[in-house]
């Protein structure tokens, strides 16, 4: 680990795990700005940005470049493929970008370990999205520039606002590490911010401690363990969820989504699950 890693592994470590061993307690006192499905979206911090337009170089110019195991969000839409390594995006949470003309949105939530891509157009528009500070049922909330609407980035889904009822698509991406997804695309872009790309110690403490979330709230789904990493692969009404060590030992998964026949499978090249409609 370099200087440079330590520093920011270590920097304002204290303050953090205190902010999130109070996230429970401040979660019952701050504001509702809204209600979706009779559970409230939660105003937890100040609004932040999201990060439009990105950069993105190749990995022998990048300043930072994730070590071989960092976890990192791959996404092919376009050669070449990209990448984003998961300790940026757990400090912008929201990238709004596009590859061979399809505009996307990269989500992550540092609290849930939740990374999606949707594509950013509905109802005949495309839109901008931007963290809001929100949450529902625990998960981070976006909210789009163009009409003001709160979005789910698990399904997909507006919440509330003038596009309550429209859903974005969900689309393919891989969490997997540099060194796997450098090997199956070695030309891959990968974002580039200036910063460090090491997941920062706070967040690697939080998911090695028993805190669930930030409502203080205890999971009573016994099919998968508290923080336990899942795939899942959603439809308009149906969502299926796997973990990955499963798929990784039953090697393919013959299931149904909505009606039709599906298959999930470990993709030994990118080390994580893959599903596809037979």
């Amino acid at each position: 680990m370099s200087p440079g890693r330590r520093l920011r592994a270590g920097a304002g470590a204290l303050a953090a795990a205190l902010a999130l061993s109070c996230s429970s307690s401040a979660y019952d006192t701050k504001p509702r700005v809204g209600v979706a499905d009779g559970d409230p979206i939660v105003q937890m911090e100040k609004a932040k940005p999201g990060l439009v337009a990105p950069r993105l170089v190749p990995l022998a110019r990048h300043t930072d470049p994730p070590f071989r195991n960092e976890r990192v969000l791959g996404v092919i839409l376009a050669e070449p493929a990209r990448m984003y390594p998961i300790g940026l995006l757990d400090g912008h949470r929201v990238v709004d970008d596009e590859a061979g003309g399809v505009p996307f949105v990269v989500v992550r939530d540092p609290m849930t370990d939740l990374s999606s891509v949707l594509d950013r157009r509905v109802a005949g528009r495309t839109l901008t999205f931007d963290d809001p500070g929100a949450v529902w049922r625990g998960a981070l909330v976006l909210r789009d520039r163009e009409t003001g609407t709160s979005w789910s980035p698990v399904t997909g889904k507006a919440l509330a606002g003038p596009l309550a009822g429209e859903a974005l698509t969900v689309l393919p991406a891989a969490v997997t590490t540099a060194e796997a997804w450098r090997e199956l695309y070695p030309s891959t872009l990968c974002l580039e911010t200036g910063e460090l790309t090491a997941v920062a110690l706070t967040l690697r403490l939080y998911a090695a401690s028993a805190t669930e979330g930030v409502s203080g709230g205890k999971t009573k789904d016994t099919r998968f363990g508290p923080k336990q990493t899942v795939f899942s692969v959603a439809g308009r009404n149906e969502a299926l969820a796997f973990a990955a060590e499963y798929v990784r030992e039953k090697k393919s998964i013959p299931s149904t989504l909505e009606g039709g026949a599906l298959t999930i499978e470990w993709d030994g090249a990118v080390r994580a699950p893959r599903a596809f409609r037979q």
